[in-house]
């Protein structure tokens, strides 16, 4: 059955409460909503319980706790659960272990601090303390938060959010009407490394021309004529919302909206672009990579070219890139 929330990496760290305990560790990122041992809890425990086994006497603190997602009473009920999994697998592995629970605390999402929509693997969580020998003393009272983790490095190298962009130019002419079809062409610099490359973007989508007067020759021209659009080649900065690859920037859609008029030279244009990547690697809530759809840049131009007549169109196309 698949998880609701997506593992993390390591799922047995290091204890949040005190103690003198001889094996201790922090089984956590039980799924959310789940009691259900993960297949690292159980080699932890098998692997410590392989040595507590040849001991003579032992004694165990197991202590529960669940995020702050959902019911408290729920998530106190959830906590209890959690630690009857940990005890169940261990009494499988050692018939002492019902008898050897000094401590057992189910502290739901009590037992830290934090927003009530905190979902941190780190708190669906049991702790399990291993004490060899004597009893041990009573622990100390619940006061901890998350501990942060360093993240996984993101797939794809080095990433990137100061970027500038310069759109030269680009065309498009009704094929049907209603019906245009082009191209737009863009040049992106990354603002760190000053590595530029350049992009066309063949597009199709709707639009419509309007001429002067005449028949069927003028009008041809017009709509020809109407469309090309540019600026000059300076570059406007942009940031993207998070750091991207240039990979990932090439895989993105361009949305083009457009309008202009005038009489030959004297033409202008009004464009709006909008840049969208399909797959942007980003960390989740639960620190794994994962990669969804990521509006990079919005962007508007306003550029003189030679028109006769007027027109609008709005187009979407693929960046192909055509030179470095």
């Amino acid at each position: 059955m698949a998880r609701k929330t997506p593992p993390v990496r390591e799922q047995v760290v290091g204890p949040y409460v005190r103690s003198n305990a001889y094996i201790k560790g922090r089984l956590i990122d039980f799924d959310t909503g789940s009691a259900a041992l993960e297949g690292q809890h159980k080699q932890w425990l098998s692997e410590k319980m392989a040595y507590v086994k040849s001991q003579s006497g032992f004694h165990m603190w197991l202590i529960g706790f669940a995020s702050k997602i959902g019911d408290a009473n729920y998530n106190k009920r959830l906590s209890n659960d959690r630690t009857n999994a940990v005890l169940k697998f261990i009494g499988g592995l050692d018939e002492r272990a019902l008898s050897a629970i000094d401590l057992w605390e189910a502290r739901g999402e009590e037992g830290y601090n934090a927003a009530e929509s905190d979902n941190s693997a780190d708190m669906r969580a049991v702790e399990v303390h291993i004490f060899i020998g004597d009893i041990p003393p009573p622990p100390p009272p619940p006061d901890i938060k998350p501990r942060p983790r360093p993240l996984p490095p993101l797939p794809g190298g080095q990433r990137y959010s100061d970027w500038a962009v310069a759109s030269p130019g680009g065309a498009v002419s009704n094929i049907l009407p209603g019906v245009v079809i082009g191209f737009n062409v863009f040049v992106f610099r990354n603002r760190t490394t000053r590595e530029q490359r350049a992009y066309i973007a063949p597009s199709a989508g709707f639009g419509q021309s309007l001429s002067l007067k005449g028949g069927p020759v003028k009008q041809a021209v017009q709509t020809l004529l109407t469309s090309p659009a540019g600026t000059n080649m300076d570059f406007e900065p942009l940031t993207s919302p998070l750091p991207i690859t240039w990979e990932e920037l090439g895989d993105s859609l361009s949305t083009v909206s457009s309008i202009g008029g005038g009489i030959g030279p004297r033409g202008v244009t009004a464009i709006h672009t909008t840049i969208e990547a399909p797959n942007v690697w980003r960390h989740s809530p639960s620190g794994v990579p994962i990669r969804k759809e990521l509006q990079l840049f919005s962007f508007d131009y306003v550029g003189k070219n030679f028109q006769l007549g007027a027109g609008g169109s709005a187009v979407v196309g693929p960046l192909v890139e055509v030179a470095r």
